[in-house]
């Protein structure tokens, strides 16, 4: 068996640690990718996603170590609720406000329990089979934002904007809405009106959400985590009741299981080969070819000169 990983912080100046973290143990393996904070919330002097990440690894390692993992899907609660204690505590030490945005984090763990592999995943960090079969459940409101961002990027592109400050201006309005771009002069009524028709037409059962999210903005995204009635709903490791989209436990034989990768969306598609240098052969082909991440591999965020989309972690287990 060998085990290889790679993490790579978004700042290509390694001026700052990402909010990926990754936990090996024997038998185990995981990653947890933190959720970017726009209002830019630290705690105990890391960013909240990164605290997130950290502490739900370390919860698993806790579990792990005490055998007190459960097989099933209990086992996201058991992380959860610890991740809940945490935050709590760091709410009464002033360092959160009760109704704000909590910190929060995805999950992708593989564990050999002796003939079989069980698979956690929560959010959308992924999973992929022998070099074959990849499993990542990618959120609804994700595309909602995504699908915004790419005609934001040709509106502000033909009003002359480029390079970073392209980039900059569209996570601006992305990240703090439609209304505040109105506002501030950045949109017409017109041009503000015919994304949220784009919308409309695009996600007709989640309309009048999607809408309303896209005025407020990403920073008012979390109101949507583990809201399980909300069709733009998703399922977070944050400290709340888990409920939406984006969880599920599955197992295989070990038999069946030549190689596992699991990796986070700072990967934007997949090479053909089960190494790390794959991996990373992979990202440099997308960031030479679309850099924006608008045509060829579209996303909440394209990269600029002095950051990278996000952060971006593989770790793989290969058994023959």
């Amino acid at each position: 068996m060998q085990i290889s990983c790679f993490n790579r912080s978004k700042y290509r100046s390694f001026e700052a640690p990402g909010e990926d973290v990754l936990l090996i143990l024997p038998g185990l393996y995981a990653l947890f990718d933190g959720a970017t904070d726009p209002t830019k919330t630290m705690l105990d002097g890391i960013t909240s996603g990164r605290f997130a990440a950290l502490t739900c690894a370390e919860a698993v390692g806790r579990l792990w170590a005490t055998q007190q993992m459960a097989h099933d899907e209990e086992l996201l609660h058991q992380v959860n609720e610890q991740l809940e204690v945490v935050l709590l505590q760091k709410t009464a030490e002033g360092q959160l406000q009760a109704e704000g945005k909590p910190p929060s984090t995805t999950m992708a763990l593989a564990w050999d329990v002796g003939e079989e592999l069980l698979f956690f995943l929560l959010g959308d960090s992924g999973v992929r089979l022998n070099g074959q079969e990849e499993i990542v459940l990618r959120k609804q409101i994700d595309h909602v934002s995504t699908l915004t961002r790419q005609a934001l990027f040709r509106i502000l592109r033909e009003q002359g904007l480029k390079s970073d400050e392209l980039e900059y201006q569209t996570r601006q309005v992305v990240y703090y809405g439609l209304d505040k771009a109105l506002e501030q002069g950045v949109l017409t009524d017109t041009q503000q009106q015919d994304l949220l028709e784009h919308i409309q037409l695009n996600f007709p059962a989640a309309a009048a959400e999607g809408m309303s999210f896209l005025k407020q903005g990403v920073v008012s995204q979390h109101r949507f985590a583990n809201q399980g009635e909300l069709p733009l709903s998703y399922a977070a490791l944050n400290g709340k009741s888990l409920a939406g989209e984006g969880m599920l436990c599955f197992s295989r034989p070990k038999t069946s299981i030549k190689s596992l990768e699991l990796f986070t969306d700072g990967y934007f598609s997949l090479p053909d080969e089960v190494t790390v240098a794959a991996w990373e052969r992979e990202f440099a082909r997308i960031e030479s070819i679309d850099p924006s991440k608008i045509d060829n591999c579209p996303a909440i965020k394209g990269s600029t000169s002095t950051e990278f989309s996000d952060d971006r972690s593989v770790l793989i287990v290969q058994y023959a």
